[in-house]
């Protein structure tokens, strides 16, 4: 095999320009700004072989888009002839056009639907890249309707996939699959990762949409309990109970959720379950969640069935919420 330095067509160019390949792809690129193809014409070369050597030299190249912006700048546009149009300074309107189509900006802009979408993620969602390359996020959930309510927050026409439960006493799971690099992206600015389940903390959100990122996690990984438990110094009478909890197996995560209700709505710090790894909340502090989490909020933006729980215990306790 000919090296390619030692080449008769190598050693024909170097002699034409009197210098080295390596020196002379790298001027005319870089100094003087000219294409591949035009490098190729002026070398009598076919334009791919001049990107090979550029490829086995392990020389830099331009992009293509600082050329496209120089072709923007021509005296067409400098004498008025053409005009470039108005930069758009609205809200991003791109739609990725894949199967099922996606508002691939979601995550970008803060909003109660996407502060809701994220704390649902948070508890329910995954983010990984297959051995192809490609990046996708994910949400599963036995609750089809909470998944159909994010695949229309999300713009997103994605069908459904089925995990079939081979015990009987499971529930069948449903998952929203989504393929982006776009939103990939932005969920590792806001501090998501793949296999999160221990090293996610609570992302910075805004104390104006901490709620919906609360009771979108709470879709996810919450629950309400209620019932009657006896209370042995008055004759064993029995006394009804609720108990809001939030899961996580971070329990760091908790701590901060912890943190953070108390000084959003002043309740108690509630207590942490360190084995089980559930934060709950008695009574009194459960009817404050429940205001600050769901107070002004649709139905498309909430699980109606965690909802209804919530008010059959509040009935169970004689409490108005």
């Amino acid at each position: 095999m000919v090296i390619l330095e030692k080449s008769n067509r190598i050693k024909n160019i170097e002699n034409k320009f009197n210098a080295s390949i390596k020196d002379l792809l790298y001027q005319m690129h870089w100094s003087e700004d000219m294409k591949h193809r035009d490098i190729a014409l002026m070398m009598n070369a076919p334009r791919p072989t001049l990107t090979r050597w550029f490829h086995y030299f392990s020389l830099p190249t331009q992009s293509c888009r600082r050329f496209t912006d120089q072709n923007l700048s021509s005296w067409l546009y400098k004498t008025g002839k053409l005009k470039k149009k108005p930069r758009y300074e609205g809200p991003d309107r791109r739609i990725q056009r894949t199967k099922g189509g996606l508002n691939v900006d979601f995550f970008k802009r803060w909003s109660p639907e996407m502060a809701y979408v994220l704390g649902y993620f948070a508890a329910d969602g995954c983010m990984f890249i297959n051995p192809r390359g490609s990046k996708y996020v994910s949400f599963t959930s036995c609750d089809r309707e909470i998944l159909q309510k994010v695949r229309r927050m999300l713009g997103s026409n994605h069908k459904f996939g089925v995990k079939k439960r081979h015990n009987r006493n499971w529930k069948d799971a449903f998952t929203l699959q989504i393929g982006s690099k776009e939103m990939y992206k932005d969920l590792i600015k806001k501090g998501f990762m793949p296999k999160k389940a221990f090293r996610f903390k609570l992302p910075p959100v805004p104390k104006k949409y901490m709620r919906h990122f609360i009771r979108g996690y709470f879709d996810g990984d919450g629950s309400i309990t209620r019932g009657y438990f006896k209370r042995q110094d008055r004759n064993n009478k029995k006394t009804p109970y609720i108990l809001t909890s939030f899961a996580s197996a971070n329990l760091n995560f908790l701590r901060k959720l912890s943190e953070t209700l108390v000084r959003n709505i002043n309740i108690g710090k509630g207590y942490l379950n360190k084995k089980s790894g559930h934060l709950s909340y008695s009574k009194f502090d459960s009817i404050k969640l429940f205001r600050y989490m769901y107070k002004g909020v649709s139905k498309e933006q909430y699980l109606e069935r965690k909802y209804n729980k919530f008010q059959k215990a509040f009935r169970l306790i004689g409490a108005v919420a």
